[in-house]
């Protein structure tokens, strides 16, 4: 298998959105890892994947992309690491958005997260529980939050990407700072290697699909779109046979 490279979402890929990666998962995952080359990119920084990814299964990733790819680690150690700082009015308009939502449920703390290379939006607040969590996901599928606060993002600050991030945020970085970076920089560690990387938004608008363009254009690899982790499985299992 060194002709194959692994490059992963994390959310909803490898774990459930934001919840620690399920045990028999971890066990069996860690077991396929073995003698690969696998890397993850995640709009979560390091601290975060750590509270998500057991340390055993950690060990055996060759790298990790955190914040969107503006961090990257190989066994704790920081590689390399970008700066983003934004700027007062995209603050202030971010502040505008959660004093005006039509969302009728509670706002919970931590609507503007900033990380290495990137910004965090959710108006529902980060430090919300997870039936929140839910709730405000079911009423942003319905009331289009999200996609309409991006959209006019879009026009008003065009010097950065607005992406919807997992079930409840918006990740704001700038063009270049984005989780297709790790495309280039998997590519460039591996220049004749097949990439397949695993994504569970990869459709247009969502959070993998510029990193999968990233890809295609740079072409041997493969895009493989999951719905939940036991598909990463099914796919390593099948090819390890």
């Amino acid at each position: 298998m060194n002709d194959v490279v692994f490059l992963s979402d994390m959310d909803g890929t490898l774990t459930p959105s934001r919840q620690p990666m399920e045990k028999a998962f971890a066990g069996a995952f860690s077991k396929l890892l073995e003698g690969k080359t696998f890397y993850i990119v995640t709009g979560s920084d390091l601290s975060k994947i750590k509270e998500q990814i057991p340390e055993f299964v950690m060990e055996r990733f060759s790298g990790v992309y955190a914040s969107m790819g503006n961090e990257f680690f190989i066994k704790n150690k920081q590689i390399y690491k970008n700066e983003f700082v934004p700027e007062g009015s995209l603050l202030s308009k971010l502040e505008e958005y959660i004093a005006q939502t039509r969302y009728p449920g509670k706002l919970y703390p931590n609507h503007i997260e900033r990380r290495c290379g990137m910004v965090n939006f959710c108006v529902v607040g980060r430090d919300c529980p997870l039936e929140a969590r839910f709730q405000y996901q079911a009423w942003d599928n319905s009331a289009g939050e999200r996609k309409a606060i991006a959209h006019e993002l879009s026009g008003l600050f065009p010097q950065y990407k607005f992406e919807i991030g997992g079930a409840i945020s918006i990740d704001i970085v700038p063009h270049g700072f984005g989780k297709e970076q790790t495309a280039d920089k998997v590519r460039t560690l591996h220049p004749s290697a097949k990439i397949v990387f695993f994504g569970d938004r990869t459709a247009p608008g969502g959070n993998d699909y510029a990193v999968a363009e990233r890809l295609r254009q740079l072409g041997n690899c493969e895009i493989v779109t999951v719905s939940e982790p036991a598909d990463v499985l099914r796919y390593m299992d099948g090819i390890a046979h």
